[in-house]
């Protein structure tokens, strides 16, 4: 999707209907698949699934408790899906942009810098992590729990390094609060009816489709 502003008002509707009720996250899983962009950035990135393992030990912990660990899972799974998709769909400078444009030249500037520094961060892990696991795989080395722990360490402390030479280039150039930013949206005509047919399955998720078939009840 070009249009950003487009872009969050579908995963709000989407991660709202999914939350609310198993048909609501059949339906947001419908639109997931076909607008095909989700599964396609998927298929190209498969690391932002590590996002699922507290799904699935929390999921098991229900299951052990006699929670109602199918309704939950089935429909935080959708709603990491569609969280999935707006990350790998955005382009770096879209968050700034639209917080900017909806909050103001103040709060919205430091919010969507805030954001924007994050994504980097996010981008730049996922960098590290597909060249760890090649230079693995070309050394033929295991992928153990050792070798995951200090990868975990060597990557941890580059983050971390990054945030404070970060801090101090902001400090360096001035930076106190606020700012401008003319973001240029373009919305296509796809984006409409992208955005649209989310809005649909918003409201349809809440409509009590049981009375339409009331006649053959």
């Amino acid at each position: 999707m070009q249009d950003p502003r487009l872009r969050l008002l579908a995963v709000i509707a989407l991660s709202a209907i999914a939350f609310a009720s198993v048909r609501g996250a059949v339906l947001a899983f419908a639109w997931w698949v076909c607008t095909l962009e989700g599964p396609v950035h998927l298929w190209r990135s498969r690391w932002p699934l590590i996002v699922f393992l507290p799904l699935v030990a929390v999921s098991l912990v229900l299951l052990v408790t006699g929670g109602d660990w199918a309704s939950y899972s089935l429909r935080i799974a959708v709603v990491l899906l569609i969280a999935i998709f707006a990350y790998q769909d955005q382009a770096p400078g879209e968050f700034l942009g639209v917080c900017t444009w909806l909050l103001g030249e103040r709060a919205g500037f430091d919010c969507g810098l805030a954001g924007e520094i994050s994504l980097a961060s996010l981008r730049a892990l996922e960098s590290e992590i597909e060249k760890a696991t090649w230079a693995l795989s070309l050394k033929g080395i295991p992928v153990r729990l050792r070798c995951i722990v200090s990868l975990s360490a060597g990557l941890f402390y580059g983050a971390l390094r990054r945030a404070y030479d970060q801090a101090d280039l902001l400090v360096a150039r001035g930076y106190s609060q606020g700012g401008s930013c003319c973001a240029r949206f373009q919305a296509s005509g796809r984006d409409i009816v992208v955005t649209g047919a989310a809005v649909a399955v918003g409201i349809a998720a809440f409509l009590p489709v049981g009375e339409f078939f009331i006649l053959v009840q």
